[in-house]
């Protein structure tokens, strides 16, 4: 994925993904240690809720949160599978990245130790992708292909708000054309013109190629034959 690109969120695994992407992108912007010790919390615990659930999949059992290393050792047992080696490698780091999720969920460290840097969130999203891949594969299936998305922007700072609307027009059309084909967008609740094609034009196409380039979030493509709307598909981008 390339970086700075909208995301097509198609699971709510992978949109808790990306909300600790987020997370760990706001630590690295935080202005004081009070916000940064918040969203590093936020980024370790949901990048953990992700993982549980994971290996949940993974293994196609539930309730692994609760004693979670021994839950995670019978599944795999009950798989037939080899146990996992927690004394070292990627299974000895997500221990310590699981203590550290504890601490924060249950409080037990001191008030001065919340006030976290930000390479405990980068550990974190970075141990347990990791990890993930590993229990996908350990249990012999494909990785989904979103645990490789590494990139969030963060506090957008209004630089997205200036993206200017207006139509490519194919050469002697215009919107007054009789059956004109129009393409639209639609972002932040407003629909922005995009593409004025010659009548009889296949408008899918277009769509999906919009889709496929546009660099900003965005919530719908419609396609018009003059005024009759004759396409609508809705689409879900992280920040739109």
């Amino acid at each position: 994925m390339q970086a700075g690109s909208p995301k097509f969120v198609d699971s709510a695994h992978y949109h808790l993904w990306t909300d600790a992407l987020h997370g760990r992108a706001l630590t690295r912007q935080a202005k004081n240690k009070w916000d940064r010790g918040t969203y590093v919390r936020w980024t370790v615990i949901t990048a953990w809720t992700v993982f549980e659930i994971a290996c949940e999949d993974a293994l196609g059992v539930h309730g692994l949160g609760y004693q979670f290393r021994n839950n995670l050792d019978k599944a795999i047992i009950n798989q037939g599978l080899p146990p996992l080696d927690w004394s070292r490698g990627t299974w000895q780091k997500v221990s310590e990245v699981h203590r550290n999720r504890k601490d924060y969920v249950h409080i037990s460290i001191a008030q001065e130790d919340l006030f976290a840097e930000v390479d405990s969130a980068e550990r974190a999203v970075q141990v347990l992708r990791e990890a993930m891949r590993a229990i996908y594969i350990h249990a012999r299936k494909d990785p989904p292909i979103w645990i490789d998305d590494d990139d969030d922007r963060g506090w957008e700072r209004g630089e997205t708000s200036r993206v200017i609307c207006g139509y490519i027009s194919d050469a002697g059309v215009d919107e007054n054309t009789p059956d004109v084909i129009k393409i639209n967008y639609v972002r932040k609740g407003k629909e922005c013109p995009h593409r004025l094609c010659r009548p009889g034009t296949d408008p899918q196409p277009v769509v999906d190629e919009l889709i496929r380039r546009i660099r900003v979030p965005i919530t719908a493509v419609r396609a018009y034959k003059g005024r009759e709307l004759i396409i609508e598909k809705t689409v879900r981008m992280r920040g739109a």
